[in-house]
């Protein structure tokens, strides 16, 4: 079972995206912000997808998944962002950095869990 690592600072976003990707057959882990989701890849097991909102306090998903993308053990994990505010700069500066893809909140459930599929099918 693929596993995903959830990371919001709101609790009810977290699990209501949960909820949604287990239903589809994947396995989730949750932290509550990027420094804990760091602490979460440290400790294992390892993910196949992150999906990280970005305004968080402690450590931003932008922060997050520079950290995540510079560390040579996790660089490979597909890392979507989402954000209820994200400008064309960020966009641009997340998808350079790596992110697989750029979300606004709020996205469509169902175009998020074709991304997830589509990410995540194994060849």
């Amino acid at each position: 079972m693929k596993r995903i690592l959830l990371v919001d600072d709101h609790e009810m976003a977290r699990k209501a995206m949960k909820l949604f990707l287990e239903h589809h057959g994947y396995a989730c882990d949750e932290a509550e912000h990027g420094a804990a989701a760091l602490v979460r890849l440290d400790q294992g097991p390892s993910v196949d997808l992150i999906v990280s909102d970005n305004f968080m306090p402690i450590m931003t998903g932008m922060d997050f998944l520079l950290h995540t993308k510079a560390n040579p053990q996790f660089s490979s994990i597909p890392f979507i962002l989402y954000s209820g505010n994200i400008t064309d700069e960020m966009s641009q500066r997340a998808n350079e950095a790596g992110a697989l893809a750029v979300l606004s909140k709020p996205y469509n459930f169902l175009n998020f869990v074709t991304l997830v599929n589509k990410t995540l099918e194994t060849p």
